[in-house]
């Protein structure tokens, strides 16, 4: 109801979601453990209500949980409005002033309107407003830090542990599928293949304006590699 008084257009989002890829080897814990594991972690650090679910294929290769979090804490005293009069409302929800204002040409109450009686409740809220941070990229960021900490401690091998993508940094490939544009993404993921580069410059801590400059001119490299192959096909 308070979504539709407000007048708001499009769908009542009712929370966030994520999608956590496992290792493999996660199958060796129960997966009652496991989804326990990743909500408590977050529970814990935003203090707001979150569920999962753990999901596979037949043979437990792409194991992955689905966390759904609510983007509202829950109030400690919940706020409760009770009527101190017959309350009207059309059929969206909004509140009128007069019974008349919802009755048809009949004086009968029209579909989809209704009457709260005075002394009940009409309004209540259990939850604050939202919070805007679970909006900002630094959230989506610390949270890939938060559950990349928690996979790494309880693998067992150290190749199978994770970091977190360095999107400055890094420059982007692409899929290369059944499609005419073949040769020339092949060239352009062959011109990001810097990458490995990245990798160890980003260990000995070169600054970051170091990658951004190399970025920017690999990228002017890819896009004369682009029109090489065009062209050559052509």
């Amino acid at each position: 109801m308070d979504f539709k008084a407000s007048g708001s257009s499009g769908k009542c989002i009712e929370g966030r979601e994520f999608i956590i890829a496992l290792p493999e080897s996660f199958v060796q814990y129960r997966a009652d453990d496991v989804v326990r594991l990743f909500t408590e972690s977050f529970h814990k650090r935003y203090d707001v209500e979150c569920t999962a679910a753990l999901h596979h294929n037949k043979t437990k290769t792409n194991y992955h949980i689905h966390l759904v979090f609510s983007e509202r804490k829950i109030l400690e005293q919940p706020e409760v409005k009770v009527a101190t009069r017959n309350m009207f409302y059309d059929e969206q929800g909004k509140h009128r002033r007069t019974k008349k204002e919802i009755l048809d040409e009949q004086g009968n109450l029209r579909v989809g309107c209704s009457i709260i009686p005075k002394g009940e409740v009409y309004e209540s809220h259990i939850f604050t407003k939202k919070d805007e941070w679970f909006k900002n990229k630094a959230f989506t960021k610390e949270v890939k830090e938060l559950f990349t900490d928690t996979i790494n401690r309880y693998v067992k091998e150290e190749s199978e542990k994770l970091s977190v993508f360095q999107q400055a940094a890094y420059l982007a490939t692409k899929k290369i599928g059944r499609t005419i544009r073949k040769q020339e993404i092949k060239a352009d993921n062959a011109a990001s293949g810097m990458n490995r580069t990245v990798d160890v410059a980003l260990v000995e801590a070169f600054p970051k304006k170091i990658f951004l400059k190399i970025k920017r001119k690999n990228h002017r490299q890819n896009a004369t590699i682009y029109q090489d192959t065009v062209e050559n096909r052509i």
